[in-house]
């Protein structure tokens, strides 16, 4: 059963904060978990570009912000506590987020499946990521685990299994805005973040997600 896709971006006049949308995954996961029995809820896969927001990991964090908290605030940059691996990192303007939340045993043919499931989520982003920089994308893995090119990190993956339900995803950095990245060594590294784009481009960033949308469903559901 393939999931469905929703596509959402924030605006003033329609607030979209990673705070509201780690809500909505988890009930779009509670609904999932309830209906393993028959099967019958499709999961979601759910791409947002969100609120500026630094996101901190189950990992040790203090050392990831370079800026006190009340600062980046201040800067119109929220922080908010999550359950998915790794460290920290940002979200906002010019960057999609990805989750894909669908039972793992869907995605994967295995309800223990995460490993699969976080390489098939790095796999879908580096082969985007080539669709526009071409021989550059690389992944690591270890600490550094992530989607890179030559001139820094290109993407972050961390997730949180609930009862056999994906959780979080990943962050593809589409182009660079006044706030990306502020105050922020992201996921504890002492690196360079890198971008698809190196200027805005409505066009170009409108047509990640429908590139994302394709390699998900190669990765995971066997179609394309």
């Amino acid at each position: 059963m393939l999931p469905f896709v929703e596509i959402r971006r924030h605006s003033a006049e329609k607030p979209w904060t990673y705070e509201l949308l780690d809500t909505y995954q988890r009930s779009l996961a509670d609904a999932l978990v309830a209906s393993s029995l028959d099967g019958g809820t499709p999961g979601r896969i759910l791409i947002s570009e969100l609120a500026p927001v630094i996101t901190l990991g189950r990992r040790e964090c203090s050392q990831d912000l370079i800026l006190p908290e009340n600062e980046l605030v201040s800067r119109g940059i929220s922080i908010f506590q999550t359950d998915r691996g790794g460290r920290a990192t940002y979200h906002g303007p010019g960057q999609w987020v990805l989750f894909v939340v669908d039972r793992l045993d869907r995605m994967t043919g295995d309800r223990r499946g995460v490993r699969r499931a976080v390489e098939g989520l790095l796999e879908t982003g580096r082969a985007v990521g080539e669709r526009f920089l071409v021989s550059q994308v690389h992944l690591k893995d270890g600490a550094a685990t992530g989607i890179w090119t030559a001139q820094g990190k290109l993407a972050s993956v961390g997730v949180h299994i609930h009862h056999g339900v994906l959780l979080h995803g990943m962050a593809l950095n589409g182009y660079r805005t006044p706030q990306s990245f502020l105050g922020l060594r992201p996921c504890g590294l002492d690196a360079q973040v890198d971008f698809l784009f190196s200027r805005p481009d409505e066009d170009q960033f409108m047509s990640v997600p429908e590139l994302l949308v394709a390699e998900l469903r190669r990765h995971f559901w066997n179609q394309g």
